[in-house]
């Protein structure tokens, strides 16, 4: 009896907090008037641009105030992973990407939301690569 009363309660719960921000019900997201969230549980695309134009696709999970992310490119040699913490305040945060061959990167996610976002990182060429996760699944640069 209790199992099932708690399974109620957690429905409605799940329900009532999908509402407050959530488009069609993507994951649980506590959002804001203007289109995001910095709460989530979720999985979304996440799509990497490299400086040497190469371009890596997976998929980030968002769990609460932290986003892992998991990405290759065609050929499957390739991988990129990484994660970073989503600030409440929805500002830039540091991010550290590990890449075949290249080691740790660092850069910056310059908007960072629960649903969406984008940034950038340098390569150890110098050169500076983009991603962006969430939909609509487009990079910065307009690729």
């Amino acid at each position: 009896m209790r199992r099932r009363a708690f399974s109620g309660f957690a429905g409605i719960l799940l329900l009532f907090l999908s509402g407050c921000g959530g488009e069609a019900l993507p994951g649980i997201q506590i959002g804001s008037s203007e289109g995001g969230s910095t709460f989530g549980l979720d999985s979304l695309p996440f799509r990497i641009q490299r400086a040497n134009g190469s371009v890596l696709n997976g998929h980030a999970s968002v769990r609460l105030l932290g986003i892992s992310f998991f990405t290759r490119d065609a050929t499957g040699y390739v991988v990129c992973s990484g994660s970073f913490a989503l600030d409440l305040k929805h500002a830039p945060v540091p991010i550290s990407l590990d890449c075949t061959g290249a080691g740790i990167l660092h850069g910056t996610v310059t908007t960072a939301w629960a649903d969406h976002g984008d940034g950038t990182f340098t390569e150890s060429s110098g050169g500076t690569s983009t991603f962006h996760y969430g939909a609509p699944l487009s990079l910065p640069n307009g690729s």
